[in-house]
């Protein structure tokens, strides 16, 4: 399975997020992780929509974490974030023609593994594996 960039985007905003007692900016999430300020803005947005971040205006304002590190399981935000998980054709929100629907078996195994994929991924809390990684480093960019 292959995930999007944002996926891969989010979850290291909020690994950031969740290594600072600090209200974190767009700008230093940028700086901090190599990622276009369009991009953080757009994920951060994604993320507080979705109850994991929230966002704060103003002098004293920022972005946290709106739960506990130990409620943020990593299958949920890739669920939250990917807009489409189907693997196959035949799984994807789209009309797909195929010689083997609308009764194929493989139909049915492809869409056991994605579910299986996220139920892995959310054995993980944010908790877990920002216990076991380094505090960032600000990631040089060529720009």
């Amino acid at each position: 399975m292959r995930l999007s960039q944002a996926s891969d985007f989010a979850l290291r905003i909020l690994m950031a997020t969740g290594q600072s007692d600090d209200p974190q900016t767009v700008d230093k999430l940028s700086r901090q992780l190599g990622l276009a300020k369009s991009h953080v803005m757009k994920i951060v947005a994604h993320l507080a929509k979705g109850g994991y971040l929230e966002t704060t205006r103003g002098r004293g304002g920022g972005i946290r974490l709106a739960k506990t590190p130990d409620m943020i399981r990593l299958g949920d935000v890739v669920r939250l974030i990917e807009p489409d998980l189907g693997v196959v054709a035949c799984l994807k929100p789209e009309p797909t023609v195929c010689a083997f629907l609308p009764r194929c078996a493989l139909k049915g195994a492809m869409a056991r593994a994605s579910e299986a994929f996220l139920e892995s991924l959310n054995t993980e809390t944010l908790s877990s594996i920002l216990a076991g990684t380094q505090m960032a480093l600000p990631v040089e960019t060529s720009a």
